[in-house]
């Protein structure tokens, strides 16, 4: 049960990217593993158009453009732990293959915003250097406008 928000500020740490990993019936989400930074973004395509008179713009009929980026520590999970969390292994296979997923990005508190969408793994990276962790970065897009709801009690 989710609890009422008391401080009006959010905090990053607040706000996850969590996936249905099974991809069963019924969603099960399970955040994103090991994340040390989360970011979204939209973009609306805007038409020009052009006349003696001047130039105009105004948004196409065309929904905004989603992109969630996601960074964070690679963990290579044991048998027993892997099914329960999200691994950068896991961002790397859908990626590969191209697989449709369940997501939300979400707060945790009764009244914050929750943006759910299907969409694709669709870029990958991990680098690391010598006296630091070995590090993921993926780009996840959706396949259409995310869903905006709300925490509910």
């Amino acid at each position: 049960m989710a609890d009422a928000r008391t401080v009006e500020l959010v905090s990053g740490i607040e706000t996850t990217l969590a996936v249905d990993k099974a991809g069963g019936e019924t969603p099960v989400y399970l955040i994103v593993g090991c994340a040390t930074d989360i970011s979204m973004s939209g973009e609306t395509e805007l038409i020009t158009a052009k006349c003696y008179s001047g130039t105009e713009v105004a948004p196409s009929g065309d929904d905004p453009a989603y992109t969630f980026t996601i960074n964070g520590l690679v963990k290579e999970y044991n048998a027993t732990n892997d099914p329960n969390n999200v691994s950068a292994n896991d961002l790397e296979d859908w990626f590969l293959a191209k697989t449709l997923k369940k997501f939300r990005y979400a707060r945790p508190k009764i009244g914050d915003r929750v943006r759910s969408f299907d969409g694709f793994v669709t870029s990958f990276s991990e680098s690391g250097t010598v006296d630091g962790s070995q590090t993921y970065s993926a780009t996840v897009t959706p396949l259409k406008k995310p869903v905006i709801t709300s925490v509910v009690a």
